[in-house]
């Protein structure tokens, strides 16, 4: 179990001792997009030294948010428990948070793409969606991941995605950022890929959801 540090018998307090620790919360961003490698997760972490991550993994472990995988497709991989999983909600309320009030990016401060799949994923609107059924793939020569909307909800992943109904040359920031989207739609509808676009809430607006 992470080491207790507030002594305060209040929900919020102790959820704040398993995983109020520095680089804690940003692993189970990582481990939500996908399961991790070792390896990955220092990658991703950039400044996180080789003794702290594998600390911070052990307190995860320990108090139950994350577990080794040792078999199937992720073995050798980090992954999160149920405990792990139901933390997204509130990860995915940070994000939110952070795109409508936190400070602007700052140049020259590591960003990987596949921030950018749980940060769209804060940013979905079911209602939005409505019935819309579509797998997007997103590639680049250095980045691949896909997400889908079915029955309102979203799922993503790293990698290529089973089947995808359109295919971006392009990241996710490309898409919403870049140029016409139809420029980097090289397979599948590009109608799709624009129900899809709106299905989103754009950072500028969060606050107003």
């Amino acid at each position: 179990m992470a080491k207790r540090s507030y002594k305060q018998n209040c929900a919020l307090a102790q959820a704040s001792d398993v995983i109020g620790d520095r680089w804690s919360l940003l692993l189970v961003r990582d481990l939500l997009v996908s399961p991790r490698r070792f390896g990955e997760l220092q990658q991703s972490l950039r400044g996180i030294g080789t003794n702290l991550l594998s600390s911070r993994l052990r307190e995860l472990e320990a108090a139950g948010i994350i577990e080794r995988l040792d078999g199937g497709e992720f073995r050798h991989h980090y992954g999160l428990t149920e405990a792990g999983k139901a933390l997204e909600v509130a990860v995915l309320s940070l994000v939110r948070w952070g795109l409508a009030y936190g400070p602007e990016n700052q140049k020259g401060y590591h960003h990987q793409n596949d921030w950018d799949l749980l940060a769209l994923k804060a940013l979905f609107q079911a209602k939005r969606a409505g019935d819309l059924s579509v797998c997007v793939q997103f590639k680049t020569d250095d980045f691949a991941g896909w997400m889908a909307i079915e029955n309102q909800r979203v799922r993503m992943g790293l990698g290529e995605a089973d089947s995808a109904d359109v295919i971006v040359d392009g990241t996710i920031k490309d898409v919403f950022d870049g140029p016409p989207s139809n420029r980097l739609c090289s397979s599948g509808s590009k109608e799709k890929l624009q129900r899809f676009m709106s299905a989103f809430v754009l950072p500028a607006q969060a606050e107003r959801v």
